[in-house]
C-alpha cells in the first residue's frame, strides 16, 4: 500500500485534495511512502502563479487571446492521427 505525506505528516487519500488545496504554494513537500515508510517519490511543488492570481489574469491581454485563437489548430481526428491513435 502506498501512503500520502504532506509535510511529514500522514494525509489520508479521501484528504487528500482539500489538504493540498488548503496549503499555500510550495509549502511543504509531497511523499509517496510504502506502509514501511520507505519513500518511494517526492514532489516538491513550485507554483509560482496561479490561474486566479490577479498578475497571472492582466498578463493574458484581450490582443493576446485573440492572436492565439487566430493561429491554426487542429480538428480531434487530426490531433489523433498526429499522435498515433489511428
Amino acid at each position: 500500500m502506498v501512503a500520502l505525506y504532506v509535510g511529514g505528516q500522514k494525509v489520508e487519500w479521501a484528504d487528500a485534495e482539500r489538504v493540498l488545496a488548503d496549503r499555500p504554494s510550495g509549502a511543504d513537500s509531497i511523499e509517496l511512502r510504502t506502509d514501511a515508510g520507505k519513500v518511494l517519490g517526492v514532489v516538491v511543488p513550485n507554483i509560482t502563479t496561479r490561474p486566479d492570481d490577479p498578475d497571472w489574469v492582466k498578463a493574458i491581454t484581450p490582443e493576446e487571446i485573440a492572436r492565439r485563437m487566430a493561429e491554426p489548430g487542429y480538428t480531434f481526428d487530426e490531433v489523433k492521427k498526429r499522435l498515433g491513435w489511428e
